[in-house]
């Protein structure tokens, strides 16, 4: 939840920004969009039925990303939403993944 409110998560525009992704895009939208906080959370076509779970949860407030980020209320839904997508998990695996690759290759 820090990342999205500091803006720095691990999606691919701040993950390309930081050399660690070929692209900035999104894996899902073959290529046409930036992947950006409000690309994962609101418009990518790949999570509109996750989305959907947290909008009928929270109604018309969950299209702002300042309501999802500041109210307590939108904590529990927006974590829903995030672990159903297992957009982070994928990233973790891998890294772990490219982690020991390189300590192998030492």
């Amino acid at each position: 939840m820090m990342q999205l409110h500091i803006g720095h998560i691990p999606l691919n525009q701040d993950l390309f920004q930081i050399y660690c992704s070929e692209t900035p895009t999104c894996p899902h939208c073959q290529g046409l969009t930036i992947e950006t906080i409000h690309h994962y959370l609101f418009e990518c076509p790949h999570y509109q039925h996750k989305w959907h779970i947290l909008w009928q949860k929270l109604k018309q407030k969950a299209d702002s990303l300042s309501f999802l980020l500041t109210k307590s209320e939108a904590t529990k839904p927006l974590l829903s939403y995030i672990n159903s997508t297992k957009h982070f998990k994928t990233q973790a695996i891998s890294a772990h993944r490219d982690l020991v690759i390189c300590t192998l290759l030492l």
